[in-house]
């Protein structure tokens, strides 16, 4: 089964939009990108529905911005697995930066290196959501997150 071109575009801004958030460069709600079920793992980390995931993302946004700290998360390597029409299975993986201060922040090595593979189901108005999605850290950095390691 092929996945159409314009949905393979509309999974890659699914996936865009969600690091934007994690990283804070854009206020984008979780609802906009997680079913009401969705299931998210985050290395030891498991929440289950909508409104664990957006209490996660509100506690990490505020925590960040009281300690000042910044994100960059890369993701590449997408690969798409259709298992229906309306349900995909999304490989990649990640690298993300992280430090505390003002920026410009001193690069340093990664603060982790995960894989990543998410359950995105076409919603009835046309839109990729994620159902579930799990990262899985491969190689853990300083300044990981502690459930990361």
């Amino acid at each position: 089964m092929t996945v159409p071109s314009a949905d393979m575009a509309a999974l890659g801004q699914l996936s865009s939009a969600y690091w934007a958030m994690s990283d804070l460069v854009e206020d984008i709600a979780p609802a906009e990108l997680f079913e009401p079920e969705a299931v998210f793992e985050l290395g030891t980390l498991t929440l289950e529905g909508l409104p664990a995931i957006e209490d996660f993302f509100a506690g990490r946004a505020e925590s960040m911005r009281e300690q000042g700290r910044t994100t960059r998360h890369f993701a590449c390597n997408f690969l798409v697995l259709p298992d229906t029409a309306d349900q995909v299975r999304v490989r990649s993986n990640l690298m993300v930066f992280s430090a505390n201060g003002e920026i410009p922040l001193t690069a340093d090595i990664p603060s982790g290196i995960a894989d990543a593979l998410d359950t995105c189901r076409r919603a009835e108005d046309g839109r990729w959501l994620f159902h579930r999605k799990a990262i899985r850290s491969v190689f853990v950095g300083p300044g990981a997150a502690s459930f990361a390691r």
